[in-house]
């Protein structure tokens, strides 16, 4: 009797590669770069995105390299033959969207990766605001508008919008203020 064939991927060439769809795993959290590196010795064709960031440690600032989105990778693989990932260490499941694995066009795939490899992570300043000087918001719904700061805590800003009268609090990782 011969043993059941291990469910590695047939290799694949480039022109088939391409006819592929890309679909979206979802992993165990914080195994996205290891999930995909063992995808990628089983010889799937793998996009983790990764983003350059600076990390405080207790004691130094470090650059590292973090998944763009938490908990999910691309893989290029047939949807009929997508039952051989199911037991990689460190997988959860597939995406789906309406019923069927949930597929990611490949211009979209290419759009990210060059949106990546052209983002110079250096080129960003985190510059600290002090209390009682004047901003103005340059994306989000309060887009336009000038307040003045209260306290900045983190990645969190607390402002008075002086003509609506109000008090907020602004996620500085969805909104960009600047000096006025």
């Amino acid at each position: 009797m011969e043993p059941a064939p291990s469910p590695t991927p047939e290799p694949h060439t480039t022109s088939q590669e391409a006819q592929l769809p890309w679909l979206v795993i979802y992993t165990k959290p914080r195994q996205e770069k290891k999930l995909a590196e063992r995808l990628q010795q089983a010889g799937y064709t793998v996009y983790c995105p990764t983003q350059r960031m600076k990390k405080r440690w207790s004691d130094r600032w470090k650059w590292i390299e973090q998944p763009l989105f938490t908990s999910h990778i691309f893989i290029q693989i047939d949807p009929e033959r997508r039952d051989a990932v199911y037991f990689v260490p460190g997988f959860v499941r597939f995406l789906f969207w309406l019923k069927r694995p949930a597929q990611v066009r490949p211009k979209e795939i290419e759009t990210l990766k060059k949106w990546l490899q052209d983002f110079d992570p250096d080129a960003l300043q985190v510059v600290a605001l002090e209390r009682g000087q004047h901003v103005e918001v340059k994306s989000g719904p309060l887009l336009g508008r000038t307040g003045k700061v209260l306290e900045q805590r983190g990645g969190t800003l607390e402002l008075i919008l002086e003509e609506l009268q109000i008090k907020v609090k602004v996620d500085l990782s969805l909104t960009e203020v600047v000096s006025h």
